[in-house]
């Protein structure tokens, strides 16, 4: 596997090619050792910010979504992080706690060896980012969502790790 991505580094000039080959090669073993089984799921953190009723629901939603999935398991140093900032947009009482206006970021842990001053090497990697609207009705709905978002990209990820 290697010599593979050595290959594709001699072939290809540029250092985005660099990056996702080393990422690759960091995070296959995970990928490996949670398809054996050795772990029962891939570490996912999710954090929190907003007071208002429907975002600490669709937080909660998140967490048990989280908890209650074969692929992955709530972690407070998760490989994933899933950053969740919500905020209601109704400026009049009699309407309040009916939706949430929700940002969600995943980031992955970043698992190259550290070098001072060298912030590609110690900041996570970002993967995607949502913009949502949830109403209280549908926060389970989303919540999975967001789960089904992450799981696309760690089977993109793990696609790509084993070539295919």
């Amino acid at each position: 596997m290697l010599d593979a991505i050595h290959e594709t580094l001699k072939s290809q000039k540029g250092t985005t090619m660099v990056r996702l080959c080393v990422l690759f090669v960091i995070i296959a073993p995970v990928f490996i050792q949670v398809a054996s089984g050795q772990q029962k799921g891939i570490g996912v953190r999710v954090e929190h910010s907003g007071n208002d009723r429907v975002g600490q629901q669709l937080a909660y939603a998140l967490r048990e979504a989280v908890r209650s999935s074969h692929g992955y398991r709530l972690e407070q140093e998760g490989l994933f992080t899933i950053h969740l900032i919500t905020l209601d947009p109704e400026t009049r009482r009699t309407t309040e706690g009916y939706w949430t206006v929700a940002a969600v970021v995943i980031t992955m842990q970043n698992l190259l060896p550290f070098k001072e001053g060298n912030p590609q090497t110690w900041l996570p990697f970002y993967i995607t980012s949502l913009v949502l609207t949830v109403g209280n009705q549908v926060v389970d709905e989303q919540a999975r969502s967001i789960m089904a978002s992450l799981d696309e990209v760690v089977q993109k990820m793990e696609r790509s790790v084993r070539g295919y």
